[in-house]
């Protein structure tokens, strides 16, 4: 078969979105399948997409466009003299002349912003398929973006989404059945290898793996810690990972007194060095996808503590195998870490039901329905 892929997220490196279509590109180049690529130039710089594209993939390089134009870009634009990315990958895709398509989107409604993408789409029949990577809890799209959204949905193969609430917030938003969506699951960097001792107590250790920017809650868990754990108690939070808030997040340590309780080990990428030495996971992402640091967790015998957005409920059992926030509010989510800390003597036999059910849900092999036909 041809196939392409093509990811609307260009602002980030390769991270855990960009999992789902790099594992089924892999698979479909093992399989002798032909592929174009459209990603970012940072995306390309990847040692797994680098070796897509040595191996004889084909590529479309698009870059996040400038915040504000020049004069002078935006007046050939206007007068349609300026060629875009979209133009780019328009014609890309002609020449490949794919068997199918497959949209790899930051969120959920990023295909209602190209439309020449959905008229060549739409024009052409071309099959396509679309991942939703990430879904807000209120979703807001303006009428025109509203139609063509529903009109491409209505016309995709299939839309897969990575948690069953971005599929239901979706759906309401919508107004649509959405009769071919399904969720599917991220592939997982965790392996059975990673399971560790559970580590010695006190100090208990809670821990958060994510990317250090706003929609993480990062604030709202330092928040939460300020308020809700005693600091005569032994305890340590270590916020694991890199982004654009860290020197805010430190500053914010620093003015509610937790110096000496909160660490930034920076970016920690073997799982067994980190869930080794900590007791709790902890999530209170505001907007999420599904964090793939979830499902990680509780596979590695660690309970979860989690605001419900995205998959924290596809995976996380309230009271059994973790701790839901039901908002990612500074009251639900520091009356969960109270009722977490209170039960903290549960936490062992907690993670290792977690792993125990984590398990049994997982489907490491679901990347695959993206290209079987």
């Amino acid at each position: 078969m041809r196939l392409a892929f093509i990811s609307t997220i260009l602002d980030y490196p390769w991270g855990g979105a960009d999992t789902l279509w790099t594992r089924a590109a892999e698979a479909a180049h093992a399989r002798g399948d032909k592929l174009l690529l459209s990603v970012s130039r940072t995306v390309t710089g990847h040692p797994r997409v680098t070796a897509l594209i040595t191996g004889g993939a084909e590529t479309v390089i698009r870059d996040q466009p400038a915040a504000s134009p020049s004069l002078g870009a935006r007046l050939q634009r206007k007068l349609g003299l300026a060629r875009s990315a979209e133009d780019d990958v328009v014609a890309a895709l002609q020449s490949f002349q794919p068997d199918l398509v497959i949209f790899s989107c930051g969120a959920t409604y990023d295909l209602a912003y190209f439309p020449a993408w959905a008229d060549w789409l739409l024009a052409s029949r071309t099959p396509f398929r679309v991942i939703a990577n990430w879904q807000m809890e209120q979703p807001v799209l303006p009428p025109a973006e509203t139609e063509r959204i529903i009109r491409v949905f209505a016309a995709a193969e299939a839309l897969y989404f990575v948690s069953t609430r971005n599929l239901a917030n979706t759906r309401r938003h919508l107004g649509q059945p959405l009769p071919q969506a399904r969720v599917i699951h991220n592939p997982l960097r965790w392996q059975p290898a990673d399971a560790t001792a559970w580590p010695a107590s006190p100090p208990w250790k809670l821990a958060t793996v994510s990317r250090l920017d706003a929609g993480k809650g990062l604030s709202l868990f330092l928040q939460a810690a300020a308020q809700v754990l005693p600091r005569t108690d032994e305890w340590l939070i270590n916020l694991h990972g890199i982004g654009p808030d860290e020197t805010a997040l430190k500053t914010e340590t620093a003015s509610l007194g937790l110096q000496s309780k909160v660490g930034f080990p920076g970016h920690v990428p073997d799982l067994r060095a980190i869930w080794g030495n900590h007791h709790l996971m902890v999530s209170a992402s505001l907007e999420d996808g599904v964090p793939m640091t979830i499902p990680e967790a509780l596979l590695c015998q660690r309970p979860v503590l989690a605001t419900a957005v995205g998959g924290t409920e596809d995976w996380v059992r309230d009271g059994t195998t973790g701790f839901i926030s039901a908002t990612p509010t500074l009251d639900h989510f520091a009356a969960a870490l109270r009722r977490a800390w209170n039960q903290r003597d549960q936490w062992r036999a907690m993670g290792q039901a977690g792993a125990a059910d984590a398990l049994a849900r997982y489907r490491p092999d679901d990347y695959l329905q993206l290209i079987n036909r």
